[in-house]
Formats: C-alpha cells, structure tokens, sequence
C-alpha cells in the first residue's frame, strides 16, 4: 500500500483552528448538558479536511490497558471502529459503548479478528493503564479485539481535532464531548462517522460494507 503522506501544515492548521473554535462554543452553564452533539457542519468539515489523510500517520505516542507503548498505526486492521470516552463517565459514554458492542455482535463470527474496536481516553490523567484495564474488564470488553488507549494532553487533542470531536473539561471535572463513533478502514482513513447515541444502524451497515 502507498504509505500516506505525513501531516500536512494546512490540515493542522486546520484542525487546531477547529478544536479552538470546538472548545469556545462549550459552556460549562446546564443549558450546556455533557455530551452534546457537534453541529452537522463541524463533520463537513472534518471530512472534507480529511480527504487523503490516514490516522495511522499521526505519531502520538500510547500506552494500552496492559501498560504497553504503542503509535495508532500499530493497531492496523481490515476496520477499526473507534470512540473518545472517559471511564468515569456515568452519561453518555456507557450508552457510546453500547452502540459499540452492538456493531461487534454484528459481526460474523468468522470476521470477529478483522475488526478492533479502540477507545481512547479524554481523561488520561485518571484513566491510567491499570484503570482502563478494571474498567474493560468490568464492561465485559474482550482485549483480543478492543484496546484501550490513553496519551498526553497533545495526543489527545490532536487525535480528537482530526476527528472533529469537540470537548472540554467543566467545573466539576466531568467532561462535555461530542458523542461520535468512528470506522476506519484497513488504511487509516475515516470511512464513515455516527454522531450521536442509539443511533448505530449507519456504523453497522460501514463495518459490513468495509468487510465485504
């Protein structure tokens, strides 16, 4: 496969002018609940952003639930399907990964191994490797096909620019983000995005698509 060329100074601008603007427009006040959706728009513009642009040449560096080090692209697969969560989280992000356990059990059986479900953590200062790993296990998340990923401040805010997920710390330390699921094909790049919750019809019918 023709590797991707790196990361474009015009598509970095680009996305770190977005998640500015992404972050300005999140208010702590209620009438702002955690979780709300980014407006249309911002995907449009992701997506057009995105054009010719695989994740795997992103080069943050990521530790997994066991404590391993690893780059996105280590995590190649025939389909990725992939969120930004936190495991503190008692809102929405329970609901984003029952959306993604939906699309795993609509996998056949027989292509289980060719799809990897990855969350990445918005809270990586308390989701540390051994919290990631209580709470996969807790949610039932098998690591042959999910990973759990946490990184820095700035890989974080650039895997989340490139995916056009808005978010941002409140006052209470709860985090408002966008509820967005996420499938990459076998090169990096993003083949379809669900915005929003229970919703996964769309998500279902891209992984199939992408295993044909």
């Amino acid at each position: 496969m023709t590797a991707m060329p790196r990361r474009h100074p015009r598509f970095l601008a680009s996305i770190a002018a977005l998640l500015f603007a992404a972050s300005a427009c999140v208010r702590p006040a209620p009438a702002r609940q955690a979780g709300q959706d980014a407006p249309p728009a911002a995907a449009e513009q992701v997506a057009a952003e995105q054009a010719g642009v695989s994740l795997d040449d992103l080069t943050s560096a990521w530790r997994d639930q066991a404590g391993d080090s690893l780059a996105f692209g280590d995590l190649r697969a025939p389909v990725r399907v992939l969120a930004l969560v936190y495991t503190s989280c008692e809102a929405t992000c329970p609901l984003i990964v029952a959306d993604l356990k939906r699309v795993e059990a609509s996998v056949p059986p027989a292509r289980r191994a060719d799809v990897r479900f990855v969350l990445v953590s918005l809270d990586p200062a308390r989701d540390t490797p051994g919290r990631l790993a209580e709470w996969a296990a807790s949610t039932r998340l098998d690591p042959a096909r999910w990973s759990l990923l946490a990184g820095d401040a700035d890989a974080v805010r650039e895997l989340a620019a490139t995916l056009g997920v808005r978010y941002q710390r409140q006052a209470d330390g709860e985090m408002a983000h966008t509820n967005a699921i996420t499938v990459l094909d076998a090169g990096g790049a993003i083949a379809h995005q669900q915005l929003g919750l229970d919703d996964a019809d769309g998500t279902v019918a891209a992984v199939a698509r992408l295993l044909r």
